[in-house]
């Protein structure tokens, strides 16, 4: 019934292997399992996956040894998939005990095409730093918030496979393969929701918060959020061109800090510790004007919600 995949690359052993065993260990048992490690030198993720495939026949494993990058993993993994569903998961994350069985409930009973649901965002240690307490569900709302920013997290998703045959898997578009398949999807007119149970532990690490790619990554969201509110898919070469022209060291690294400052006020937010929190929020303002517009986005995504 359902194809799961994932793509590993350099992940921390122990990560990988809570990861795999929350998806063995679901109450939902009728999936296959294909893993693709994306590195062929790492011959630890080899091991260990080769371990769990050895006691659990669900397990399809293939290492990439010409081409590498997440979306050529992804996709090789789309094109082996046989179930009439395809579930995402992050070789970093848990997947809760009853995400398929709660995820497949729904898409089934409202005939869904792609759905994500909510997470618990962990650090490496697997402490709780914040949660996500609602996201949007109605397909009309979602399509609107898609102008602002993903609104579904990839590695909850739950989608027809015929979707992802149908828009040919993911683009190489740098650094947001994942929001790209969403846009795209969404303008082919196929129904996307989000369950609003938890799903899934979402592990955010001190490097993910303070990343030097952020910025960058943020520019490729504005490029092809515009194309997608002019009713256009995006075009890959003119993104990149694109953001290689506005991307500077200066603007990357207030961007980085700034970000790191808004995971922090989450936390403090989370934690009640409201002096903290304000003392934050000052510092926000004058750290990185196009952190302001991401937060601004934030704002517009609540609203349409």
């Amino acid at each position: 019934m359902i194809s799961v995949i994932m793509s590993t690359y350099k992940e921390e052993e122990n990560l990988i292997r809570k990861s795999i065993e929350s998806i063995l260990n679901q109450s939902y048992k009728n999936f296959e399992y294909i893993i693709i490690l994306d590195n062929p030198d790492n011959h630890i993720h080899e091991r260990v996956i080769e371990e769990y495939a050895a006691k659990d026949n669900r397990i399809q494993f293939l290492i990439n040894k010409d081409e590498h990058g997440r979306t050529i993993a992804l996709n090789r993994a789309i094109n082996l998939a046989k179930g009439e569903y395809i579930a995402i998961m992050d070789a970093d994350d848990i997947a809760l005990p009853n995400r398929f069985s709660d995820e497949l409930e729904y898409i089934e009973k409202y005939n869904y095409d792609l759905i994500g649901g909510i997470t618990q965002v962990i650090d490496e240690d697997g402490h709780d730093l914040y949660g996500i307490k609602k996201i949007p569900s109605n397909p009309e709302k979602i399509n609107k918030c898609l102008k602002y920013g993903q609104v579904i997290a990839h590695p909850t998703w739950l989608g027809k496979t015929e979707v992802f045959k149908a828009i040919n898997g993911y683009r190489p578009m740098p650094l947001c393969e994942d929001y790209d398949f969403t846009l795209r999807a969404a303008l082919k007119g196929f129904k996307i929701s989000n369950i609003n149970k938890p799903v899934l532990k979402y592990r955010m690490t001190a490097n993910s918060v303070s990343r030097s790619n952020l910025f960058e990554q943020y520019l490729y969201l504005c490029f092809i959020t515009d194309a997608y509110k002019h009713g256009l898919e995006a075009n890959v070469d003119e993104a990149i061109r694109s953001v290689k022209e506005r991307n500077s060291d200066k603007q990357s690294q207030k961007y980085s800090k700034a970000n790191v400052i808004f995971n922090r006020m989450l936390h403090e937010m989370s934690e009640k510790q409201f002096i903290p929190f304000i003392k934050d929020g000052f510092c926000l303002l004058v750290c990185s004007k196009y952190f302001l517009n991401r937060i601004y986005r934030f704002v517009m995504l609540s609203l349409n919600s």
